[in-house]
């Protein structure tokens, strides 16, 4: 038995942050110094490294997991399903629902059911669960709905990946540039065809790595 994706949707917000906005940004040293150059170096060293010219924000009314339900209900249209013979709704991010303005996440319930809530799933043995696995998330999650679905626990998963990064950030810290707000969804379902994976490799570098992403002081 193989797995194979059966519907996908994405949300992208609309709100467009080009890298010349960036221009007026006080950005600082880790000691809180300033820069000895013009952000005008920054930003163009920032495009020469990354290729990233803009990013997009999610609306100050919308969380993590309202961006996870846009992406799902297109997935599950995509994929021309009953909503209520999905087995498992994962979904992936790193810091859950964060209000615009605001410092605090919240993750109970979890994302997962709350996507599950705004779907208006009423099946109880749809379970729902989120997973915090940095970057690679959806990866792991797909990887956990195969491990499901080849064992019999399960015939439909839905696996999403959603963050709204951009509320997480510090404004003084030019890796800011970097990040984002978004939602991917996908339906994974039982295969009988060639389809599937052809491979995975699943990894946690913990022993060197483990601080690199932390919660910290601004650099102001």
């Amino acid at each position: 038995m193989n797995i194979k994706i059966t519907g996908a949707g994405s949300y992208i917000p609309e709100i467009t942050v080009r890298n010349t906005d960036f221009d007026k940004h006080v950005f600082l040293n880790d000691d809180g110094t300033p820069f000895a150059y013009l952000n005008e170096v920054v930003i163009e060293k920032f495009k020469s490294i990354t290729g990233i010219e803009e990013r997009r924000y999610a609306d100050s009314h919308l969380l993590s997991s309202d961006l996870a339900f846009f992406a799902a209900q297109k997935a599950i249209a995509a994929a021309d399903i009953d909503p209520e013979t999905i087995d498992y709704i994962i979904l992936a991010h790193n810091f859950g629902d964060v209000k615009a303005n605001s410092i605090q996440t919240d993750t109970v319930p979890s994302l997962a059911s709350r996507v599950k809530h705004k779907l208006k799933i009423k099946n109880p043995k749809c379970v729902a669960y989120d997973i915090l696995f940095g970057c690679p998330g959806w990866i792991e999650g797909v990887l956990q709905a195969n491990a499901y679905i080849k064992s019999g626990m399960a015939k439909r998963c839905l696996v999403i990946g959603a963050e709204t990064l951009s509320r997480v950030i510090d404004a003084h810290d030019r890796d800011s540039m970097i990040y984002s707000d978004g939602a991917g969804a996908s339906i994974i379902e039982a295969s009988d065809d060639d389809s599937g994976m052809l491979a995975y490799e699943s990894a946690t570098f913990a022993y060197e790595e483990a601080n690199y992403l932390f919660f910290g002081n601004s650099f102001n």
